[in-house]
């Protein structure tokens, strides 16, 4: 068997006798003496031989001799005949069998006429279909084969397969007016009565039709009535025309269901920031009611005095309980912490305190201040020298401006004071201090780590409030001194 790929081509042939009986003998098919096939490794030669089977038919399957690979490049078969009964026993000539062609008779290609060349080459596969060619004359015109979709060989059409009204029907009743020479109906075929109009209107005769009589208006009157078309006062809304349809932002408004009512009850939804918180004067009524601080302070201190009720934003205790036997003399240059809470945002003007009284004549030293701390140990205000703020006195409200006020957040604060000058011990001023029971007053009662409401910074000799400081360093002292903001 040869290998897949090398092409065959199937050779067949039929041989008869000229009274049509088959002929018996053989075809030999010989390649020349020895081909190669390098592809598939392959040596090939030697004669194949067909013998006509009973109906004088030879089939084969041969390689075709042009396949690539082939070694010569160029070849032909031998093909003998051996056929009985010819008188020199048959012929030899060369054949070619091109792959393109599986399939092939030998009758298409052997050649019959000794005068012809021995070669004869395969027929190849047809070639591309040519240009087309110039068209032809018009034949003749074809014979009618239906008329308004009659094909009866003798066609008779009515008026009715033409569409047309049957000429009968023309001037009778049920018919068809026809025209008379004057190019009208004759009055023959008009309706009885003639066809004329009676009236119009109610109006008979020579009628003249007028505005009135038809209940319009005149040109003039319809002028005075309506506006013209270019004098209209109004051409557009907002820079909009035709079917305007005005929406909220078309006016600069805001839609209904966005705005805040002035009266009326409404549901206003999401996070709303006032510039100017709102105000009234009613007390709540209920637990969730938004009210004005004047009534809180009221309610949560009622019965009691509170800062606000003596006009401070906030203190270091009710000065009420202070010592009634005792006042806090400074040392010089020890910074003094006293804490104030505060509830609510202040504008902080003044650093308060009470002295009650004022021992000796000597003034404080101009490096004498009080001053105002965050509880991270920031400075936010500092007074001028408390030299001419602190007079010689048997009992007063001491009030220091701050050099700058301060917005004042909820939080905790220090008021921090410096004193130097006088001796502690014999004169100077004596400030108003919380009662003291062992060796700290109660104002100093906290849990640990807590923020010291009474202390002092640990360093001493100073002159001055320093900018900053750690609240780490703070010291819990026990001198209750009494202070507030306002």
């Amino acid at each position: 068997m040869l290998p897949e790929n090398i092409p065959t081509v199937t050779l067949t042939a039929r041989y008869l006798t000229p009274d049509g009986r088959p002929m018996s003998g053989t075809v030999e098919f010989r390649p020349p003496a020895l081909l190669t096939h390098a592809e598939a490794d392959l040596f090939l030669g030697g004669p194949t031989r067909a013998t006509l089977d009973a109906d004088g038919r030879i089939s084969v399957v041969l390689p075709a001799t042009d396949a690539p690979g082939w070694n010569p490049v160029v070849w032909t078969y031998t093909v003998t005949e051996k056929l009985a009964g010819l008188a020199r026993g048959g012929r030899t000539y060369q054949i070619a069998l091109a792959a393109s062609v599986p399939a092939v008779d030998l009758a298409d290609i052997a050649p019959a006429d000794p005068s012809t060349p021995q070669y004869v080459a395969v027929p190849g596969p047809p070639g591309p279909a040519g240009e087309l060619g110039p068209q032809g004359p018009a034949g003749p015109a074809g014979a009618v084969h239906s008329v308004n979709g009659h094909t009866e060989a003798d066609i008779v059409l009515g008026a009715a397969d033409v569409a047309a009204l049957a000429a009968a029907s023309a001037g009778a009743p049920g018919g068809v007016a026809t025209l008379g020479a004057d190019g009208l109906v004759p009055a023959a075929q008009l309706p009885a009565g003639g066809g004329a109009v009676a009236s119009v209107n109610g109006m008979t005769g020579d009628v003249q039709l007028t505005a009135d009589a038809l209940g319009a208006l005149t040109p003039a009157a319809g002028d005075a009535r309506y506006v013209a078309l270019g004098a209209a006062p109004v051409r557009s809304v907002n820079d909009l025309t035709g079917e305007v349809v005005l929406t909220a932002a078309d006016v600069t408004a805001v839609p209904a269901g966005e705005a805040v009512l002035l009266a009326g009850d409404q549901t206003v939804e999401g996070t709303k920031t006032f510039a100017v918180p709102p105000a009234t004067t009613a007390a709540p009524t209920t637990d969730d009611a938004l009210t004005r601080r004047g009534y809180v302070d009221a309610v949560s201190s009622a019965g009691t005095w509170s800062p606000s009720a003596m006009g401070f934003h906030g203190w270091s205790f009710d000065p009420a309980a202070s010592s009634a036997n005792s006042v806090q003399y400074c040392i010089n240059g020890w910074v003094y912490l006293i804490g104030i809470p505060l509830h609510a945002p202040a504008l902080v003007k003044n650093v308060v305190f009470y002295v009650p009284g004022y021992a000796g004549n000597n003034a404080l030293s101009s490096s004498s201040y009080a001053g105002l701390y965050t509880e991270a140990g920031k400075r936010v205000g500092l007074t001028a020298s408390l030299t001419t703020l602190i007079p010689a006195t048997e009992g007063r409200t001491v009030i220091c401006p701050l050099s700058a006020q301060y917005n004042a957040q909820p939080g905790r604060y220090w008021v921090a004071l410096v004193v130097n000058g006088p001796s502690p011990t014999s004169n100077g001023p004596a400030f108003m201090r919380g009662a003291s029971m062992g060796e700290a007053p109660g104002g100093s009662a906290r849990m640990p780590g807590r923020f010291i409401r009474h202390g002092r910074l640990g360093v001493t000799g100073q002159t001055s409030l320093p900018t900053t400081f750690d609240p780490g360093t703070v010291v819990a002292d026990s001198n209750a001194i009494w202070a507030a903001l306002s």
